[in-house]
């Protein structure tokens, strides 16, 4: 028979309990799967948390810690973190916090956590709307990377991951981004190449610099605008994605690149048409800046309250630790409502 990546749940964890962590999406269209591919997981036990990120917080954090406890989970234990990055986000923190630390194996089944949020030891939740405020860094044991549970996925899920893959290709490699911009997104398969090549530029860096004290800064460009408009649009009962709110945020941060470091406004031009031929504009108005602004004040990156963006002189030559005055950041934010689409 031939081997699988699978396969380390009979031989690794063979003896120990296993939990796979799903929502009500990954538990209908993606955990049949899995069982396909390990029948060994029939016997796991299953722990259901609400899909949504307005649902990544320390209540369901605690729901998690209580099931493994109730079903006494041992430090032995191993949970399977099945879905998309808010499951291997805070699937994560719970496996790193229970018992002070259970191994962890990520199966994403978006895109966006292929590429992103599977990898790299980031884990946490969200605390009064504000992104990954409480969390810790630790690694998954292992990383799952199957490409089928992507025929899963409506379109909105792929566009959102396929953001990702567009950042890493802006921060590290114009030969990457001249790849990406003719890739059929409709073919799972098409995909696949660009999945490891992200995969492997952006644990180039994590494993560089992994607590995140200076070059894997650059993994947080289009972020920082990013998750401002994404917590503006979860205070107001919005629908962003998160890949979608990354694309804003690279719109917004790529003016700041021609601003502050000459980024070429050409280039700049046509990465902007390429993302909004994609993307749609989400509204803003006026009235909104300043609330945008003082969630850009929470940013993890901030340093005594100072924006810090990443920025890019060049695609492929990120600069991080750069300031941001909160005149030009009021600019950005009136430049994102003119961009239009060409």
């Amino acid at each position: 028979m031939t081997a699988t990546p699978y396969d380390i749940f009979n031989k690794e964890y063979h003896c120990a309990t296993k939990f796979v962590l799903v929502d009500e999406n990954t538990r209908k269209y993606g955990l049949p799967h899995l069982l396909q591919m390990c029948p060994t997981l029939q016997n796991a036990r299953i722990i259901e948390i609400c899909a949504g990120e307005q649902h990544k917080n320390l209540e369901t954090f605690a729901q998690i810690i209580e099931q493994l406890s109730e079903n006494n989970a041992d430090r032995k234990s191993v949970l399977i973190n099945l879905g998309g990055g808010m499951i291997c986000d805070i699937g994560g923190f719970a496996a790193a916090c229970y018992k002070r630390g259970i191994d962890f194996v990520n199966i994403p089944t978006t895109l966006l956590a292929m590429v992103d949020a599977a990898h790299g030891g980031k884990t946490g939740v969200d605390f009064q709307n504000f992104k990954n405020q409480i969390g810790v860094f630790a690694l998954a044991k292992h990383v799952i990377v199957d490409v089928e549970f992507l025929k899963t996925l409506p379109k909105i899920e792929i566009l959102s991951g396929f953001a990702e893959i567009v950042k890493m290709a802006l921060i590290t490699d114009i030969n990457f981004w001249d790849v990406i911009k003719d890739t059929d997104l409709e073919n799972s398969q098409t995909l696949q190449p660009l999945i490891t090549e992200a995969i492997e530029k952006k644990m180039q860096i994590a494993n560089e610099d992994p607590t995140e004290q200076n070059i894997r800064k650059i993994l947080n460009f289009g972020h920082t605008f990013g998750h401002a408009f994404e917590t503006f649009a979860l205070e107001n009962g919005e629908e962003l994605s998160h890949g979608h709110a990354v694309t804003m945020g690279m719109l917004c941060e790529l003016w700041l690149s021609e601003k502050i470091l000459n980024f070429d406004s050409n280039q700049r031009n046509i990465i902007s048409e390429f993302i909004l031929s994609k993307y749609p504009k989400f509204p803003i108005q006026t009235a909104d800046f300043e609330r945008l602004f003082n969630i850009l004040l929470q940013d993890k990156k901030n340093n005594r309250r100072e924006i810090k963006p990443i920025l890019l002189e060049k695609i492929g030559q990120p600069q991080y630790d750069l300031n941001c005055s909160q005149e030009l950041c009021l600019e950005a934010f009136q430049a994102y409502t003119t961009f239009k689409k060409i």
